[in-house]
């Protein structure tokens, strides 16, 4: 398992981001042969909760997003359900911006209603959308969508992007050829 390094404006995290990485393959990766959330089989898994269950390691992980709020500047910080939100959650306490949570499907019980969006936000504010890992960007790029339909300015980020999605990551894995067989 390889992994690429960071863009350049973040050359300077790379002792944190070979930690995640080291992190990632001690607690969080399994091999086998599995189904993904978006449907695709894999020969790896990497479990999010093994990090995010651990305070330390979460509050570590979140800082890792330091540089990043610094350059957006965002007005909120938002998560995509579940792992997202965690995360957003964690990101919006250590820097006091306010955060927001996207649903997959709206909820259907209590104030609001048929709304994906859970938490305040005003038209033309920027938003950074945390998502935990990524294989083809679905399920995040929908949620982007959403948040752009309420006119919201929408930069996505991920810990992990293990496929083709065109979202940016701290750490994007990917695999020697012929070592693995990953349908992304």
């Amino acid at each position: 398992m390889g992994y690429l390094e960071p863009e350049k404006s973040r050359l300077g995290q790379i002792p944190e981001i070979k930690w995640l990485v080291n992190t990632i393959m001690e607690r969080a990766l399994t091999r086998g042969e599995y189904l993904l959330a978006g449907g695709n089989r894999s020969d790896f898994y990497i479990d999010k909760f093994r990090l995010f269950s651990d305070p330390s390691v979460l509050r570590r992980i979140a800082r890792l997003f330091t540089p990043i709020v610094t350059e957006l500047s965002p007005h909120l910080i938002a998560g995509t359900e579940l792992g997202g939100a965690i995360l957003a959650t964690v990101v919006s306490q250590m820097t006091n911006i306010p955060m927001i949570v996207v649903r997959k499907q709206p909820k259907g019980y209590g104030a609001f209603t048929d709304e994906y969006v859970e938490g305040p936000y005003v038209e033309g504010q920027r938003v950074l959308l945390l998502e935990d890992v990524v294989s083809n960007g679905r399920e995040v790029m929908a949620a982007k969508a959403r948040l752009e339909e309420l006119n919201l300015q929408v930069t996505v980020y991920a810990v992990i992007n293990r496929g083709l999605a065109p979202v940016k990551s701290l750490v994007q894995f990917s695999l020697p050829r012929g070592a693995a067989n990953t349908e992304n």
